[in-house]
């Protein structure tokens, strides 16, 4: 009886893995001065039971008070040291506008409507009146070199966005992660692209090939074409959509909106931010 009881109040997408550390602390500590004032408003064993109750809460269901989510992530990133409660992504990652690194993270950024405008007169996108997709021949091609680079090791992917890069170092982490960097560099001087990114990338380089001619512009389009995706580069899975916040209520900026993201669930990678 006592496990179904349990059962039924734990909330397992705010707790465990899935836990928003400044949501846990702030409740944490309304909890334990409300204990406090019941224990001097009416007696001590009271303050302290209700304080046992509420923590129970905050342990089985992430947050005891309505609305957590919204204020709670904001009110700890503004004390000193709060943003250590955050996740925070792997040493050493790059964080770029859309997410996941990028083979051609060392170049320029393209003109956004000029790489536009290119990639329709090539053939690798064509535009609607209110869409713009892979033309059938690029798409073809693409997913054609993804599914053989799928089955690449992580240290046989290395090589290959080596080969394409503007870096001039790279190395598989943790059979997740590409490392590109300049030679004799530090982690902080690479950047890190994650499998589904990797194969994404040197797959829609690779695919470009009879359309462009300069690798500036098809490491460019590599990684524009991500946002087309509705698969898993490397495990398969269908892509959802979720935000860049890192915690379940978000971190934001006064007035900010936080951004719109896609993401492959089992992999847990981030394949695109729409900015």
């Amino acid at each position: 009886m006592g496990s179904s009881f349990v059962s039924e109040f734990r909330r397992s997408d705010h707790t465990g893995e899935n836990r928003c550390w400044p949501c846990t602390v702030v409740n944490v500590g309304l909890v334990g001065a409300a204990g406090a004032a019941l224990g001097a408003a009416v007696t001590p064993t009271v303050g302290a039971a209700a304080a046992v109750g509420g923590l129970a809460l905050v342990w089985l269901r992430g947050y005891l008070i309505p609305g957590t989510p919204r204020f709670a992530p904001p009110l700890v990133a503004a004390v000193p040291g709060g943003a250590a409660l955050f996740d925070e992504p792997p040493e050493g990652a790059d964080d770029p506008p859309n997410g996941g690194g990028s083979l051609g993270a060392e170049s320029g950024p393209a003109d956004p409507a000029e790489l536009l405008d290119r990639l329709v007169e090539s053939g690798v996108l064509e535009a609607g009146d209110d869409t713009v997709a892979p033309t059938a021949a690029f798409d073809e091609r693409w997913h054609a070199e993804m599914d053989r680079l799928r089955e690449d090791t992580t240290e046989e992917l290395a090589r290959a966005a080596l080969a394409i890069s503007p870096a001039t170092e790279a190395r598989a982490i943790d059979d997740e992660w590409v490392a590109l960097g300049p030679e004799g560099g530090g982690v902080t001087d690479e950047t890190w692209l994650s499998r589904p990114v990797a194969i994404a990338e040197i797959a829609g380089y690779r695919a470009t090939e009879p359309h462009l001619d300069d690798d500036e512009a098809r490491l460019a389009a590599a990684q524009t074409n991500r946002l087309f995706l509705d698969e898993c580069p490397d495990c398969g899975a269908a892509l959802e959509r979720g935000t860049d916040m890192s915690c379940c209520g978000g971190h934001t900026g006064a007035g900010d909106e936080p951004s719109e993201t896609l993401v492959c669930p089992d992999c847990e990678a981030r394949l695109y931010t729409f900015e």
